[in-house]
């Protein structure tokens, strides 16, 4: 199961797409979700709820109808749900069987909340799905490449598998690239092993300056490729990927970043 949020925003509607073809791709259903806050003030809640709640369900509709005729069979649910973006997306990845959380990266969207709010940390850290962050300007999939940017450190056998199967579900190549400065550690060996035997291509950067535009370099080269990162038990990507950094990138890169 997909969730694909959206705020109605152009960025969203691309996001949608995208995620709708992902669905067509690996024959998954779809949830379409848009969250909304009625503000309570001198007892007019109620009124303001159900007023906010008529209006999105009516752009709802709109926002469907804007979708490919040929991928609406994949959507199984469209839902207006009262509740922060994040507070929803917490709900439904606990509750529903969801594979993968699809948001846009522009206009003011779930993801602007899930990197930018004060729960981030929080909620990334027990967020068990995926997340596909999508900018406006990203190409339709399927991508020519998945490249996974490594810190070096070490990750259990889990999660490269991980790696593999999401390279097996868009049908491309896993690569892994790793930005190498004067003060980083060498490369976890058993990791290293592991790409070695599976045969992955391992590329090894000499970084000079901001490690994030090392990775923006490299991308560059790769524009339809998507770019994975995954999450550490500290935080964000902690101590490699800082907060800082995955903001930036988030909002900055044009290729989608998948999140695992």
């Amino acid at each position: 199961m997909i969730l694909i949020g959206t705020d109605f925003s152009v960025g969203s509607l691309h996001a949608a797409k995208i995620g709708l073809l992902l669905a067509q791709k690996t024959d998954s259903k779809v949830i379409l979700v848009h969250a909304f806050k009625a503000q309570s003030r001198s007892g007019m809640f109620m009124s303001m709820d159900r007023y906010i709640r008529q209006a999105a369900e009516l752009d709802m509709e709109e926002f469907v109808a804007q979708l490919d005729q040929e991928l609406h069979p994949y959507i199984q649910e469209a839902r207006v749900v009262r509740g922060f973006a994040e507070e929803v997306i917490m709900q439904w990845d606990a509750e529903e069987d969801i594979g993968l959380v699809v948001v846009g990266t522009q206009g003011s969207s779930a993801i602007r909340e899930i990197f930018m709010g004060r729960t981030a940390n929080i909620l990334l850290n027990k967020l068990s799905s995926p997340i596909l962050a999508i900018p406006a300007e990203a190409r339709k999939i399927p991508p020519e490449g998945l490249i996974f940017a490594w810190d070096g450190r070490t990750m259990d056998r889990h999660t490269c598998e991980r790696l593999l199967e999401w390279g097996g579900k868009l049908g491309v190549e896993l690569e892994v690239m790793h930005v190498h400065t004067e003060h980083s550690p060498p490369c976890d060996p058993i990791v290293k092993a592991f790409f070695e035997e599976k045969k992955i291509g391992f590329t090894i950067i000499p970084g000079e300056g901001d490690v994030k535009d090392e990775i923006d370099d490299y991308l560059q080269k790769y524009p339809n490729s998507w770019l994975a990162l995954i999450k550490r038990e500290r935080g964000f990507f902690e101590p490699f990927f800082h907060d800082s950094m995955v903001k930036r990138e988030i909002f900055s890169t044009t290729n989608p970043i998948l999140i695992i």
